[in-house]
């Protein structure tokens, strides 16, 4: 199934109900501007003075991917090392994950590699990642070539997207380029899901989430 073939589109009613619900990550150094990447994909709002996030946050919104419906939670994660305990748990049940770096802050990008060491210890391995790197708007303080990160994107063999959650370029190709991988892995699985369900009469299934775990006795 190519690119092409998974078409995803927004869901405007509230009345809709999910069949599916699915989680994102989003991680990366404060200050990279995760939140208003995430508030720009969900609700097309920017914030020039947003404060850093404490702990974990999530937004939600429903999108309808080869007419199925799925909630998507997106879950933004605080980049300070002092949160790093809290974030940790926030992995499981993920089946994707945005990893942002701000373009003006060499830095930023220089820890893809230690924010993509920790998907690899915590996170499920069949996780769909993303790179983007945000703030594509501030040309004049660019720090990180494109050329320099498509060559670390090559290496971490993941896909690339510079973006601005300032005005809006490449936001939502972003998030919808890894929700078609995401549903390229888990396609598969949905089959499998429903058709137990229809056995069942039951709808609105989470795929490997925290709840599913508590059922199991996870804590």
């Amino acid at each position: 199934m190519s690119q092409d073939d998974i078409k995803i589109e927004e869901v405007t009613s509230n009345d809709t109900k999910e069949d599916y619900k699915l989680k994102v990550v989003v991680v990366g150094d404060s200050g990279v501007g995760k939140t208003n990447l995430i508030k720009r994909f969900i609700s097309n709002t920017f914030n020039e003075n947003s404060k850093a996030t404490v702990g974990v946050e999530f937004l939600s919104k429903s999108y309808k991917i080869n007419e199925k419906v799925f909630k998507i939670e997106i879950w933004d994660t605080a980049g300070q090392e002092r949160y790093k305990s809290i974030t940790a748990a926030y992995y499981k049940g993920a089946k994707g994950a945005l990893v942002v770096y701000d373009t003006t802050q060499k830095p930023s990008f220089e820890n893809i590699d230690k924010w993509m060491t920790e998907i690899k210890d915590k996170a499920s391995p069949d996780m769909k990642l993303m790179i983007v790197g945000n703030k594509t708007d501030l040309v004049d303080q660019k720090q990180v070539t494109t050329e320099e990160a498509l060559g670390k994107a090559k290496d971490l063999e993941s896909p690339l997207m510079e973006a601005s959650a300032k005005d809006g370029n490449n936001v939502k190709e972003a998030f919808y380029d890894l929700l078609r991988e995401m549903y390229k892995e888990i396609r598969k699985k949905i089959d499998v899901v429903e058709s137990q369900a229809n056995d069942n009469g039951k709808n609105g299934i989470q795929l490997e989430t925290n709840d599913e775990k508590k059922k199991k006795g996870c804590c």
